[in-house]
């Protein structure tokens, strides 16, 4: 059976337009939704209920909690259906965040995690002595990250005793998880094999991202390589290792390509810098395509970003590569697989084609909407 237009939807918390996204999916299926976040933080995605922190701080946070429980609080009430963006679904202490997910439970129908992001469930499944994943940002089969040891990795509150209470309560009392990317539900099932979990996969909205249109003088120019991290989280993405591999391919090559190294802008400006891009670094330790890859490939550029034989087969694409996946584990090999795109133009361009075709296969906004839908209706 279908429902269209029957379920009033809470989107609470946001990571990277995700949710924002996804809303105008499930609009599209009938559905009344309402997205309750910060914006992502600097990337100012929108939202119909403002949950920024400002000022920064302490006062900040005093602001928000006293909003939550007075003008906001009749507005977080009363929907069919509750998803929380992981644990970061409002910038409170673990405490009040308890506080919060227990009234949206309480006021509410059901309620559901979205699987988008590092909590303290991730960091001890990712660092205990067999970790469901082959490697990630915390571990590789040699031992430890380098940068899982440096003060911004923050290991030690990630593994602690108030933000694994914070976790383990939201994953014992929702009524499910959709995950966003392979890593997330294939830690989700291994951590609590009794709560049910679907795969979600990131929302595209092809429709605002049109198709790419190449010129005569494409194969003449230089290809510009953009350094597409998230500033501040270069350690934790492997971006600063991606970004030393750019620029010796670039240094090698400086003919073939241009790096550009942008900083931190908002959401629509990103889209533009994505879509003058051929090249696109996004991450090492992923094994799977995020937004920015995603994006990428719906604006005709070729991400250097996760693509494991894991993530092939759990998607069940057996076509379509279009994607560089960098090898976390060998410096030189990365290099190497980049250059070669860089230099062999007809390589580039067969990649290039299959990018916008992967994404309406598998990350179409209809389609992820649908998944979460079917799912709801499972249970």
């Amino acid at each position: 059976p279908q429902i269209h237009g029957l379920m009033r939807i809470l989107l609470m918390g946001d990571a990277s337009n995700y949710h924002r996204c996804l809303a105008t999916g499930l609009a599209r299926l009938g559905h009344n939704v309402t997205v309750a976040s910060n914006g992502s933080g600097w990337m100012e995605t929108a939202r119909d209920i403002d949950l920024s922190r400002k000022p920064a701080g302490k006062i900040g946070g005093a602001i928000l909690w006293a909003r939550l429980n007075t003008v906001l609080a009749s507005r977080l009430k009363g929907y069919d259906i509750v998803h929380i963006a992981s644990n970061g679904f409002v910038s409170l202490k673990p405490q009040r965040m308890l506080t919060i997910f227990d009234r949206l439970r309480h006021d509410n129908g059901k309620i559901f995690l979205s699987a988008l992001g590092t909590d303290s469930i991730f960091v001890r499944a990712c660092t205990k002595k067999d970790p469901p994943l082959r490697y990630s940002e915390w571990q590789l089969p040699s031992g430890p990250t380098e940068w899982s040891a440096r003060p911004e990795a923050a290991r030690d509150i990630w593994l602690s005793d108030e933000l694994y209470r914070l976790s383990d309560h939201l994953y014992t009392h929702i009524d499910g998880i959709v995950s966003a990317l392979y890593e997330y539900d294939t830690v989700c099932r291994h951590m609590y094999p009794d709560v049910p979990v679907a795969y979600g996969g990131i929302p595209i909205d092809l429709n605002a991202l049109p198709r790419r249109t190449g010129g005569s003088d494409d194969d003449k120019r230089a290809l510009l390589l953009t350094y597409a991290a998230h500033r501040g989280r270069e350690g934790e993405k492997g971006a600063d290792i991606l970004l030393r591999a750019a620029r010796e391919v670039a240094a090698r090559h400086p003919q073939k390509v241009i790096l550009s190294c942008p900083d931190n802008v908002p959401y629509t400006q990103f889209i533009e810098i994505l879509r003058h891009s051929d090249i696109v670094t996004d991450q090492l330790y992923s094994f799977t395509p995020a937004t920015t890859a995603l994006l990428a490939m719906a604006l005709g550029a070729v991400p250097v970003s996760g693509a494991e034989p894991e993530f092939y087969d759990f998607i069940g694409e057996k076509e379509l590569r279009p994607i560089i996946n960098p090898d976390p584990c060998d410096f030189e090999k990365t290099c190497s697989r980049l250059e070669r795109i860089v230099t062999d133009r007809e390589l580039f361009r067969s990649i290039q084609a299959q990018g916008r075709e992967f994404v309406q296969r598998h990350n179409d906004i209809d389609t992820v909407a649908r998944r979460f839908e079917n799912f709801w209706l499972s249970l």
